[in-house]
């Protein structure tokens, strides 16, 4: 991508934060509308948000599980909140009833991760860029 190893990084880190938020179907657009407000690669952003979607459903559970430890509460062995993929209603009520310990541990890990990821790909883009540019 024809960008510098900072800007790239900061378009995977929103697209990867991106993906531990309830925002079913619309943290495509919206990555790519944040990119561009925030002067970022938004080419980075977005294909973060589609490559990650497989692990979404990881993402939100870690999310629940996170937010329930941070709160102190009892360890659940299951989620009672059953999901079903009908339509994008059902979708936000499910969001909905996982609640206070769903989005703290949402925010936390939106925030963390995305972080991480731009350290991580910021470092690896200027380490490829160094090693690949020839010693005299």
């Amino acid at each position: 991508m024809p960008d510098s190893p900072k800007n790239v990084a900061l378009g995977v880190a929103l697209g990867t934060s991106l993906n531990f938020l309830p925002m079913p179907f619309v943290s495509i657009p919206i990555s790519y509308i944040l990119a561009r407000l925030f002067r970022i690669n938004a080419t980075a952003a977005v294909l973060s948000v589609i490559f990650m979607k497989w692990a979404v459903p990881f993402f939100f559970t870690f999310n629940y599980y996170l937010g329930r430890q941070l709160l102190g509460l009892r360890p659940s062995g299951h989620v009672k909140h059953h999901f079903q993929f009908a339509d994008i209603s059902s979708i936000v009520l499910w969001i909905k009833g996982l609640g206070t310990p769903f989005m703290l541990g949402a925010a936390i890990n939106s925030i963390v991760f995305g972080v991480c990821t731009y350290f991580a790909i910021n470092a690896l883009i200027s380490y490829r860029l160094r090693n690949k540019t020839p010693k005299a």
